[in-house]
């Protein structure tokens, strides 16, 4: 419960009440038994804690807590589970933040093999992953590359949250975002226009 108190308080944006349970949720760990069951919490703890920290711009330890969790993860169901894939996810976008764009680029491109290998091409967790590879793609000034990846996760978004959707309207103001920096201004007006 404690994990979960902290997850809400941080969905709240109360960053410092999220760390005060996610690091007494670390603390309850090192009691649990070295037992699957027990491992899998310690886990969720770490990554919950890491999420929580990251809230807080505080990047470094974020890293540490989120490859704890994924060193456990791994260990228990092996490279390819969503499990795995999120914590990935959830390390490119600490990189992010800290503006070191090729490790982010690394861990979203490993978040994306391993949610294409379970679910497919065709599902929303694939369109995260490539409008997160398209973002960094943007910063790094591969543009072309940007807009393929955004273009892809667009089709998928389409497809199943339909023209209406937020995501949508997100990934149509990026690929507005890469047209506009190619300087092709009459499709990037075309995309932020379907964006509102």
């Amino acid at each position: 419960w404690l994990c979960l108190t902290a997850s809400v308080l941080d969905g709240l944006s109360n960053s410092s009440s999220a760390i005060l349970f996610s690091t007494s949720a670390c603390g309850f760990v090192q009691y649990l038994s070295d037992t699957r069951q027990g491992n899998i919490i310690k886990a969720t703890v770490f990554d919950t804690h890491g999420l929580t920290l990251s809230m807080a711009c505080q990047y470094e330890s974020s890293i540490s807590y989120h490859k704890e969790a994924t060193k456990i993860y791994r260990a228990i169901y092996g490279e390819h589970h969503c499990k795995v894939a999120t914590t990935y996810e959830k390390l490119g976008n600490v990189y992010r933040s800290l503006g070191q764009y090729n490790e982010a680029k690394e861990y979203h491109e490993k978040a994306l093999i391993i949610r294409k290998k379970i679910v497919g091409e065709e599902h929303a967790e694939v369109a995260a992953s490539y409008n997160n590879l398209g973002n960094i793609y943007l910063i790094l000034g591969q543009l072309n590359e940007a807009k393929e990846y955004h273009k892809k996760a667009l089709a998928i978004q389409r497809k199943f949250l339909g023209e209406e959707h937020d995501h949508v309207a997100t990934t149509y103001n990026n690929l507005g975002s890469a047209y506009r920096l190619l300087k092709q201004y009459n499709k990037a007006k075309k995309y932020n226009k379907k964006a509102l």
